[in-house]
């Protein structure tokens, strides 16, 4: 009886500890395998939600995830106080925008064709009419700094329906992460094979937070983070969703 007793008052403890725990809003984006934009309860939220989402509880935190437009929510991230976002490239554009929390995975950067590989930004600048783009990614930031022209640049909002709107005739490319690419080419169902080329790029992809962000905050999710990777539980999720 004792046992018992001990047992539930544990478990209100518990309980009350979590509806205690302050509440953190991660700002994120559409973008799978990485980050998707489903119910609260889905089982799969994207591998680097589903990372960051376990660091959170691990540290004590509640979260909350919201979705909106990807510049927008840069934006209020970066002006904000205590504001955490997911998956953020990290670039010299955004360095000082943001306090970068963990480094969560390693991006690979490509063009996608129905057609020929295209494997190098040269070979990009020479030979494609047209390259669509994500507005306000790691991906639009480096076509600008390799200096495309505006002109051959078709820059859409992210989660636009990039696979539907990709040309058949091969001389316009997506330029994205590689990850995502193939991830919403199977399940755009288009019968024609995709073409990935070589990667041109990569990027490390972060949990950061608000410029005006708690140390607390900052040091507890770093060491969430770490021991995820070194239990092992960071890479076995994002097994589950690459392999």
């Amino acid at each position: 009886m004792r046992v018992v007793i001990l047992a539930t008052a544990t478990a209100i403890l518990a309980s009350a500890a979590s509806a205690g725990a302050e509440t953190l809003t991660i700002h994120s984006v559409d973008a799978p395998p990485l980050t998707m934009d489903l119910p609260e309860q889905s089982n799969q939220r994207g591998f680097i939600a589903d990372i960051t989402l376990e660091a959170l509880r691990r540290a004590g935190y509640q979260s909350r995830m919201s979705f909106m437009p990807w510049k927008r929510g840069q934006q209020q991230v970066a002006e904000g106080e205590n504001l955490l976002i997911i998956p953020l490239a990290r670039s010299p554009a955004r360095e000082a925008r943001y306090t970068w929390i963990a480094n969560i995975f390693t991006v690979e950067r490509s063009f996608a064709t129905v057609g020929k590989s295209i494997d190098s930004y040269d070979q990009a600048r020479s030979e494609l009419t047209s390259i669509i783009v994500g507005q306000g990614t790691a991906q639009e930031e480096l076509l600008k700094s390799k200096g495309f022209p505006p002109s051959q640049l078709r820059i859409i909002k992210v989660g636009q329906r990039e696979t539907e709107v990709l040309s058949a005739n091969g001389d316009e490319a997506w330029f994205n992460g590689t990850p995502e690419t193939l991830w919403k080419w199977k399940k755009s169902g288009r019968p024609e094979k995709i073409v990935i080329g070589k990667a041109v790029d990569r990027n490390d992809v972060y949990l950061a937070c608000s410029l005006k962000c708690s140390p607390q905050i900052v040091e507890k999710l770093k060491a969430a983070v770490d021991g995820m990777k070194a239990d092992g539980t960071a890479q076995r999720i994002i097994d589950a969703y690459l392999n």
